[in-house]
């Protein structure tokens, strides 16, 4: 791990690395491009992805707290069984992104594309959906309060299991 996070602070590029366990707390990794890392049961706190490019990473059982993922690109990530509180991933391209089994507190995806993630199972609360690409969205959490889907296509979302496809 100690390899991997001087690579962190390095580079701007990261491949097939693990940040697995590690804690994050007030750190700025805007820009950076991580391809097939690792950040399961990780913590992070008032960390900073801004305009950050995400390709199959894996943020598992991890916590994010405060942190802004706005203008990100994740394609093919995972954010599962995650706790995601006060976290923005507003302007962001989320294509193909499992976020099944999370909790989502207080998050922002306004102006975001969304198209084809997976939102199965998760609490979604006081969340905001604004203005968002949901097509072909996975969108059947287990507990949903407080969450805004204004100007959203909602109608091309799946919100039921009777209407799942592959």
């Amino acid at each position: 791990m100690a390899t991997a996070l001087a690579h962190l602070e390095s580079t701007d590029a990261l491949r097939d690395l693990s940040f697995d366990g590690a804690s994050f707390e007030d750190i700025d990794l805007s820009g950076k491009r991580f391809y097939g890392c690792s950040f399961r049961r990780a913590a992070f706190k008032g960390v900073l992805f801004t305009r950050t490019i995400l390709r199959l990473c894996l943020f598992d059982d991890s916590t994010m707290e405060s942190c802004d993922l706005s203008h990100v690109d994740a394609q093919f990530s995972s954010f599962g069984g995650t706790r995601l509180s006060n976290v923005s991933f507003e302007n962001s391209e989320l294509l193909h992104d499992s976020f099944c089994g999370a909790s989502i507190t207080e998050c922002t995806f306004n102006n975001s594309n969304l198209y084809d993630s997976r939102f199965i199972r998760c609490e979604l609360l006081n969340s905001d959906f604004v203005d968002c690409n949901l097509k072909r969205v996975y969108l059947i959490p287990s507990k949903e309060e407080g969450v805004s889907y204004k100007l959203s296509n909602t109608m091309e979302a799946v919100r039921d299991r009777e209407h799942l496809y592959l």
